[in-house]
């Protein structure tokens, strides 16, 4: 049976584990990274000098090997996917998502500290590769090993049974805001996570696409990280 006519997912077999680990590692290995600094700053430590500027670049490099190994693993991250209306909606919601986030840079819409980007760790020659490895893995990184995660897998998986059976255009109220709210949780500026939790949520009911969803969220990173090198904002990095 076609995947868009299947309508009872939850009593279809559930994935093979195998299935489901290709679509969470590349997120898991940069959540490993994540879990070190924010536990280095609840244990009152810090990483300076060389050593901090180098755990990006290590957190990135590790993750691009994730996604090299697991994508092609992935069959539903097809440009073949994203029509011309998606690709404008997408890039749509990513521009907007991007004012929202900098709307919400306010007090009441955090949770923690976050930790400016030692962007001199390197020392002034280096700077721009630092920032070129940084932007990248803001850019293109991130928002595939976390579309691949949280639209491609988990917003469908909460649906039951074999998540890849469940089309990423199906609407479901407890997925919907389980994803919403835990994509919030994942960033120290909350509010504005679950914003863009629920937009590229949105995306996804509304193309069907993977690869849109990549999109829009490579479109808010990618200004985001024009504007903290125009408006020197590290903090948001």
């Amino acid at each position: 049976m076609p995947l868009h006519q299947e309508h009872h997912p939850a009593r279809a077999f559930a994935a093979p584990p195998g299935e489901i680990f290709w679509r969470v590692a590349p997120f898991a290995v940069y959540m490993v990274f994540t879990a070190i600094v924010e536990a280095s700053t609840l244990l009152g430590l810090s990483f300076s000098g060389a050593w901090t500027g180098t755990l990006y670049p290590v957190r990135a490099v590790c993750v691009a090997v994730a996604l090299a190994v697991c994508l092609p693993k992935c069959p539903e991250l097809r440009l073949a996917d994203m029509t011309g209306r998606g690709i404008l909606f997408a890039s749509m919601v990513g521009v907007a998502v991007f004012a929202a986030w900098l709307a919400l840079d306010v007090p009441w819409g955090r949770v923690g500290t976050p930790v400016a980007f030692p962007h001199r760790a390197w020392g002034d020659a280096a700077r721009p590769l630092l920032l070129a490895i940084r932007f990248i893995g803001a850019a293109v990184l991130v928002p595939l090993a976390e579309e691949l995660f949280w639209r491609s897998f988990l917003m469908r998986h909460i649906q039951g049974g074999d998540f890849r059976r469940v089309p990423l255009s199906r609407f479901h109220p407890l997925s919907f805001l389980a994803v919403t709210v835990l994509f919030g949780l994942e960033h120290h500026l909350v509010v504005a996570g679950m914003l863009a939790g629920a937009a590229y949520n949105m995306v996804a009911l509304r193309t069907g696409s993977l690869g849109c969803c990549v999109l829009a969220h490579a479109v808010t990173n990618g200004l985001l990280g024009l504007w903290v090198l125009y408006a020197g904002a590290w903090e948001l990095w």
